[in-house]
C-alpha cells in the first residue's frame, strides 16, 4: 500500500464509520415508520437540559434533581429547549462523534504504520466492529465519549513521541470525565504518564482540571441538597444489591461483567496487552509502553467499577483506547524517546482479532435487537408521554422517566429513582421498602396516575389503586425491560376520569400498541 493512501485511512475511517451509522438510521427509521431514539434515557437529557433553561437542575421546575449520568451532555442540548429541533441535538452531536471517532480511528492506524490489507481492513472494519455507530446510535453521551477518549490516546502518544502536549489534547482529557465519569481514570493514568516523563506542567494542569471540574460539579450538587454523585449511577449502583454494603456491590459489579461477552473479552485484552508490555524487550519503562500501560490501568479500573453492556455502550471506549494504544505502541511509529516497540505485524494481528471477536458480540444484537428499538420506544413511552401530556394533563409516576417527562409541564414523579432522591432513598435503603410504598410518595405529590411495570412495582402499588388498564406492544422486537406497562389511578376518586381520559386517548394509539381497559371498553 503506497504512502498516499495510507494518508487517507482517517478519511476512510470518518467513511465507514458515518456509513454505519446512517446504516443503523435508516434501518430503524424504517421499522419504526418515526426517527425515534432506541432510549428512553435520552430524553432524560432533554428533560434535564429543558430544566435548567428554566433554572432548575432538575426535571419538574423548582425540584432539584440529578437525573442525567453526564457532567456535560445536558448542557449541550440547551438550545430550543422543549422544540423539535432540541429533540435532534442529540442526533447532531452523536453524528459528529461518531464521524470523529472514524477519523482519530483511521489517524491512529496511519500513524501506527499498519499498511497493506491488514491497514484497509482495520480502517474499514474497525468502526463498525468496534461498535462506533452503535454506541452514536443510542443518541446518549457515550460517543462523545470515546471520542474523547481516543483523542487521548492520541494526545498521550503524540506528546511521549516528542510531538509536545497539544490544546486539543488537554482539552479531550479534561472534557473526558465531564462526559462520564468513567474517564476520570484514563485522564488521571494520562496525567501521571506525563508527569513521569518530565511533562509536569502539563500532567499537572490536566489532572488538576479535571479532579477540579468533577469536584465542583460534587459541591454543586451538595449545594441543591443532592448526594454528591447523580442519581442516576447511584440508582444503577445500589441495584446491584440495594440492601447490601458497597464490597458486596463491587464483588457482584465485576462477577456480571465478567459474565458477559464484551466483559470477558475486556478482561482477555488486558491479560494480553499485560503480556505484551511484559515480554517485549524495551517496552517496559519506555514511552511506547507508558502510553499502553496508562490505557491499561484505565481498562481495569472499568472492569472493576464500571459496568458492561445495555445495547453495549459502556465498554467501547475503553475496548477501542487498548486496540489503539496497543497498535501505537506495538508499530513505534515516530517515537523517539527510547527503544522501539515490536514490529507492527504483531499488534496489526492482535487487533486485528480483537475487531473480529468485537464484531461476533456486537453486531448480532445490534442489527438483530437493537436497531428495533426506536419502534418498541415509539410505540411504549412514546405513546405514555402523549396521553400524559395530551390528555391526562395531571401529575404522574413512572418508572421510565424521560419521555414522559421532557416538554410535560406537569410533575412527573419517578419511581425508579433517578429524577427522585426520596424513591431512591426508599428503594435501596438500608431496610427492604415494605408493601405499597410508592403510595405515600404519589398522594404526597398529588399524583392520581401511575404507568409502570408490574414485573418491577407491583410491590410498590398502594392496597387504594385501581388498574384501569395496560398499555401493549404487539408483536415485540428489540429490548424493553416489558412489554406491559399498566396504568394506574392511585384512589377511587381517579378512576372514572382516568377511565374516559384513556377511552378518548385509545383511537390514536399507532398500528402496533394496543390499551386494554379493565372491564371491557
Amino acid at each position: 500500500m503506497t504512502e498516499p493512501v495510507r494518508t487517507r485511512f482517517p478519511l476512510w475511517g470518518t467513511l465507514a464509520a458515518l456509513a454505519g451509522f446512517a446504516a443503523l438510521q435508516a434501518l430503524a427509521a424504517a421499522g419504526a415508520g418515526v426517527f425515534e431514539y432506541p432510549l428512553d434515557d435520552v430524553y432524560i437529557h432533554l428533560a434535564m437540559a429543558e430544566g435548567i433553561s428554566r433554572g432548575t437542575y432538575g426535571i419538574n421546575p423548582g425540584e432539584a434533581a440529578s437525573a442525567s449520568s453526564s457532567i456535560l451532555f445536558p448542557f449541550l442540548l440547551l438550545p430550543f429547549p422543549g422544540s423539535d429541533l432540541q429533540r435532534l441535538l442529540p442526533l447532531f452531536w452523536n453524528l459528529l462523534a461518531v464521524g470523529g471517532c472514524g477519523w482519530v480511528w483511521g489517524r491512529i492506524v496511519f500513524l501506527a504504520g499498519v499498511t497493506g490489507w491488514a491497514g484497509a481492513a482495520l480502517v474499514l472494519f474497525g468502526p463498525l466492529c468496534l461498535n462506533i455507530p452503535g454506541v452514536g446510535f443510542t443518541g446518549m453521551e457515550a460517543a462523545p465519549h470515546v471520542l474523547a477518549s481516543l483523542i487521548v490516546v492520541l494526545g498521550l502518544w503524540r506528546a511521549m513521541s516528542g510531538g509536545g502536549v497539544a490544546s486539543w489534547f488537554v482539552a479531550a482529557a479534561i472534557a473526558a470525565p465531564l462526559l462520564r465519569y468513567e474517564g476520570l481514570a484514563l485522564t488521571l493514568a494520562a496525567a501521571l504518564a506525563l508527569w513521569s516523563f518530565g511533562m509536569r506542567r502539563a500532567g499537572l494542569a490536566i489532572g488538576l482540571a479535571a479532579i477540579g471540574a468533577v469536584a465542583a460539579f460534587s459541591l454543586f450538587l451538595l449545594h441543591l441538597g443532592l448526594a454528591p454523585l447523580p442519581g442516576s449511577i447511584l440508582a444503577k449502583s445500589l441495584a446491584l444489591d440495594p440492601q447490601g454494603g458497597a464490597v458486596q456491590r463491587a464483588v457482584l459489579g465485576v462477577a456480571i461483567n465478567l459474565s458477559k461477552p464484551a466483559g470477558l473479552l475486556l478482561a482477555l485484552l488486558l491479560a494480553g496487552t499485560a503480556l505484551l508490555a511484559a515480554r517485549v524487550p524495551g517496552m517496559r519503562g519506555g514511552p511506547a509502553g507508558t502510553v499502553l500501560l496508562a490505557v491499561w490501568f484505565s481498562g481495569l479500573a472499568h472492569l472493576i467499577f464500571g459496568q458492561i453492556g445495555w445495547m453495549n455502550r459502556y465498554e467501547p471506549y475503553i475496548l477501542i483506547s487498548l486496540v489503539s494504544a496497543m497498535l501505537l505502541a506495538g508499530g513505534g511509529g515516530e517515537m523517539t524517546a527510547g527503544p522501539r516497540g515490536p514490529s507492527p505485524a504483531p499488534a496489526a494481528l492482535a487487533s486485528l482479532v480483537v475487531m473480529l471477536a468485537a464484531g461476533a458480540i456486537y453486531l448480532p444484537p445490534l442489527f438483530g435487537k437493537y436497531v428495533w428499538n426506536p419502534r418498541a420506544i415509539h410505540l411504549q413511552q412514546a405513546q405514555m408521554a402523549r396521553f400524559a401530556q395530551d390528555y391526562l394533563k395531571a401529575p404522574v409516576a413512572v418508572n421510565d422517566l424521560g419521555r414522559v417527562a421532557w416538554r410535560n409541564p406537569y410533575y412527573v414523579l419517578d419511581l425508579w429513582g433517578l429524577g427522585s432522591a426520596e424513591a431512591r432513598d426508599i428503594r435501596f435503603g438500608p431496610v427492604k421498602p415494605a408493601a405499597g410504598w410508592a403510595d405515600p410518595l404519589v398522594k404526597r405529590h398529588g399524583v392520581g396516575v401511575a404507568m409502570i411495570y408490574d414485573r418491577w412495582f407491583a410491590d410498590a402499588v398502594g392496597t387504594d389503586w385501581v388498574r384501569v388498564a395496560t398499555l401493549s406492544t404487539q408483536d415485540p422486537k428489540g429490548v424493553l425491560f416489558d412489554w406491559d406497562v399498566a396504568i394506574y389511578a392511585t384512589g377511587a376518586d381517579a378512576v372514572a376520569p382516568l377511565r374516559g381520559k384513556l377511552a378518548e386517548f385509545a383511537p390514536g394509539l399507532p398500528e402496533g400498541a394496543t390499551l386494554v381497559l379493565e372491564g371491557g371498553s
